[in-house]
């Protein structure tokens, strides 16, 4: 993993370059761009990403329900880190939410179960934005 953009999208290293990754089944604050504020726990979202994976060996999955690519042309995967999503690992912490985008994902289940864990424990995003 070469970089972390913000809590739901990584840059990685490809034998072609780089690829862009926006990691299926979960969203995060916006981080403010041109002036703009960033949205509460933007940063820490950002933050609890790149201590997970930066410079870590990463395997990414598609999803046979989602697009290959995004609008943006992200590369939309599931990033697993020492066999555990990233994505619900940051769902559990509190530093994003489950997001599904047009149909249901193959881990839909789960990270809606790790949100309402992180919502009744009020970690994370859910303790610090009201």
């Amino acid at each position: 993993m070469v970089a972390v953009v913000d809590g739901d999208t990584i840059d990685v290293a490809t034998d072609d370059g780089t690829a862009r990754v926006r990691l299926i089944g979960i969203d995060t604050p916006e981080i403010g761009r041109g002036g703009e504020a960033s949205e509460c726990y933007a940063d820490e979202a950002r933050a609890f990403l790149d201590e997970l994976l930066y410079g870590q060996e990463v395997e990414l999955a598609g999803d046979p329900s989602q697009a290959d690519v995004d609008k943006y042309g992200r590369l939309l995967r599931y990033v697993y880190i020492d066999g555990q999503s990233a994505a619900e690992l940051a769902i559990t912490a509190g530093a994003g939410y489950e997001y599904t985008f047009d149909v249901g994902y193959i881990h839909r289940e789960s990270h809606q179960a790790a949100e309402r864990d992180a919502i009744e424990s009020a970690v994370g995003l859910w303790g610090a934005c009201g």
